[in-house]
C-alpha cells in the first residue's frame, strides 16, 4: 500500500468504515464451527423456554450466551468473546439481537467436508453479510458485498487493487444512491484515505475482507488485486490462476445433471436436444450464464444443475452465443447466423417436456430474452408472428 508523508490525526471512535472484525478466520476450524454451533443451539433454546429476544430483553440473554462461549473457549477478556459471537452476525450467519439465523446456517454446520462448507459460506456471505451489524446493532439493510461487486463491475480496468478495496471500505454506502463508486469517485476516495492513513491503521480488517473474498466463487484474488473469473486472464498476471469455473461446484452441478439424464432417459447420459447417448464430450451448457449470475450475487443459480442442459458441442456453441434458444415447448428458434445444413440435420430434434419443468423454464425465459435482445429484428412487430414464421419455415424444410 502507498504511504503518505502528511497524515491527519483521526479520532477512531467516530471513524466510519466497514467494521469487519473477526476472531476466527478459518471457516473450517473447530473454533469457528463450534462457536457457531453454540450460538445456534442457544437461539433454538429461546422460544422453547422463554420469549424470543428483543431489544428490551436482550441484555441478560446476551450476557448468558457470552458466559457459555467463554466457558468452552477461554479468552483473555470478554471483549474477545463478544468478537467471536459478533463475527457471525457480520458474516451473515446470525441475525442481530440473536433473533434468528440464515436458512443455510444449519446446513453449514452439518456439512461433511471443507468444500461443502465453502459453498454454503459463499451463499451466506454473498446474500447476508453486514459488516457494521452486531448482536446489538442491526445494519442489515446495508449490503457491502453488493456495493463492492457493483463497483468492480463498472470499473473500466475490470479489477480492484488493495488500495481500491481500502478506499471502498471507508465509503458510507447510504450516501451513494446508485450503489457503487465510479472510477473518478474511487480515485478521489483513495486520496482521502491516503491522507488519513486508514489503510495502515485498518490493515487487519482489510486482510480479513480479502481472505473471505478468496472463498467466493466467481472472484479471483491474487496478491493485491481482485477481478471476476471471466476477466482474470486479461487483467491479472498470466501466472495468476487457471481462471475456470469453481471445480468443486461445477463437478457437483455436472454430476447432478448426469444423474437427471439417467433418471429421464433409461439410465443413459444423452444430449437433451438430439437424445443421442454420448457419455463423453457432452457439454454442461448453462442457460442463464454463470458469469452473469455471479455478478448479480446469485451463487445458487450459477451452480444449479437446473440452470443447465446437456448438449453436444455444436449445439452448445450456438446456444452459448445465443444463436439458438428454445420455446417452452422445447422447439428450437434459430437466428440468421445458423447454417441451413445444421437446421436441416436437426429438423426433428427438440427438448422433451420431461426436462422442461418449471424451474428450468424460468431460466430458459432469461435465455430467450437475451436471444431476442441480441436479435431485435426478430421481434419487430409481434413476437408471436416472428415465431410463427420461423416454425413455418421449419415445417417447409421438412417437406
Amino acid at each position: 500500500m502507498k504511504t503518505h508523508s502528511k497524515k491527519v490525526t483521526i479520532d477512531q471512535r467516530y471513524e466510519e468504515y466497514w467494521k469487519l472484525t473477526v476472531e476466527y478466520t478459518n471457516i473450517n476450524g473447530y473454533r469457528f464451527i463450534n462457536t457457531l454451533q453454540i450460538i445456534v443451539d442457544y437461539i433454538d433454546s429461546l422460544g422453547k423456554t422463554r420469549p424470543r429476544l428483543t431489544k428490551n430483553n436482550f441484555t441478560q440473554q446476551y450476557q448468558e450466551l457470552q458466559d457459555i462461549v467463554l466457558s468452552v473457549f477461554s479468552k483473555r477478556d470478554m471483549a474477545s468473546t463478544r468478537k467471536s459471537i459478533n463475527q457471525f452476525v457480520k458474516l451473515g450467519f446470525v441475525r442481530p439481537f440473536l433473533s434468528g439465523y440464515h436458512p443455510s446456517t444449519k446446513k453449514f454446520l452439518k456439512a461433511t467436508n471443507d468444500e461443502q462448507r465453502r459453498l454454503l459460506f459463499s451463499e451466506i456471505f454473498y446474500s447476508s453479510a453486514s459488516f457494521n451489524s452486531s448482536c446489538k446493532n442491526d445494519d442489515t439493510s446495508t449490503k457491502q458485498i453488493n456495493f463492492l461487486i457493483k463497483t468492480l463491475t463498472y470499473h473500466p480496468l475490470k479489477k480492484l487493487t488493495e488500495d481500491d478495496l481500502a478506499a471502498i471500505m471507508q465509503v458510507r454506502i447510504r450516501t451513494i444512491s446508485k450503489g457503487y463508486l465510479t472510477f473518478e469517485e474511487l480515485e478521489s476516495q483513495k486520496k482521502l484515505i491516503e491522507i488519513s492513513g486508514f489503510a495502515d491503521r485498518k490493515y487487519n480488517q482489510i486482510s480479513y475482507f480479502k481472505n473471505f473474498l478468496k472463498r467466493l466463487p466467481g472472484l479471483v484474488v491474487y496478491q493485491n488485486e481482485i477481478a471476476f473469473e471471466e476477466d482474470a486472464p486479461d487483467v491479472l498476471p498470466a501466472s495468476t490462476v487457471d481462471a475456470k469455473r469453481d471445480p468443486y461446484l461445477f463437478n457437483l452441478m455436472k454430476n447432478n445433471l448426469f444423474e437427471e439424464s439417467k433418471r429421464f432417459y433409461n439410465n443413459k447420459i444423452v444430449c437433451y436436444f438430439t437424445k443421442q447417448e454420448q457419455p463423453k464430450g457432452l457439454v454442461v451448457s448453462h442457460i442463464y450464464a454463470s458469469a452473469k449470475a455471479l455478478k448479480e450475487l446469485n451463487v445458487e443459480a450459477a451452480y444449479d444443475y437446473r440452470n443447465a442442459i446437456l448438449l453436444e458441442p455444436n449445439t452448445d456453441a450456438y446456444f452459448d452465443k445465443y444463436n439458438v434458444t428454445f420455446e417452452d415447448s422445447g422447439l428450437p428458434i434459430y437466428d440468421s447466423s445458423v447454417p441451413k445444413y445444421f437446421i436441416s440435420n436437426h429438423e426433428n430434434d427438440k427438448l422433451d417436456s420431461i426436462v422442461l419443468y418449471e424451474s428450468r423454464k424460468q431460466y430458459l425465459d432469461k435465455h430467450r430474452n437475451e436471444f431476442y435482445r441480441r436479435n431485435p429484428s426478430m421481434i419487430y412487430g409481434n413476437i408471436a408472428e416472428s415465431r410463427s414464421e420461423y416454425h413455418n419455415q421449419r415445417g417447409n424444410s421438412r417437406g
